[in-house]
């Protein structure tokens, strides 16, 4: 079964917004029989029209590679884009956004052994 473009878009959304495909199912929902230039524009356009993006940024044009698309300003996005646009405020925001998500699994199992013993 061809996926559509609605379809692929459901799979990113429901897959924690990010999802691999290859790019022969990116062709077939273009409905296209080729994988030329223009054809991965117009491929790279729709998926923006979307609110999707896609790594690589240049995408491929063998058919049997694979695609990562990401919805755009989800966390998952946000932190795509960050690392993929260097820079100091970049870089900074990175820092901030991992110490942020870093777990102090030490405190957690202190707190659990406080709980067992009560």
């Amino acid at each position: 079964m061809t996926p559509d473009w609605q379809q692929i878009k459901e799979a990113v959304e429901s897959n924690g917004n990010v999802h691999t495909v290859s790019m022969h199912e990116l062709r077939d929902a273009a409905k296209k029989d080729k994988l030329g230039v223009h054809i991965r524009a117009e491929i790279s356009k729709t998926l923006a029209g979307m609110g999707l993006g896609h790594l690589p940024q240049d995408l491929p044009s063998y058919q049997h590679q694979q695609v990562r698309l990401y919805k755009r300003g989800t966390p998952v996005g946000d932190l795509i884009e960050l690392v993929l646009a260097p820079g100091e405020q970049n870089d900074r925001r990175l820092k901030e956004q991992l110490d942020e998500t870093t777990v102090d699994y030490a405190a957690i199992i202190e707190q659990i052994r406080e709980l067992v013993s009560e």
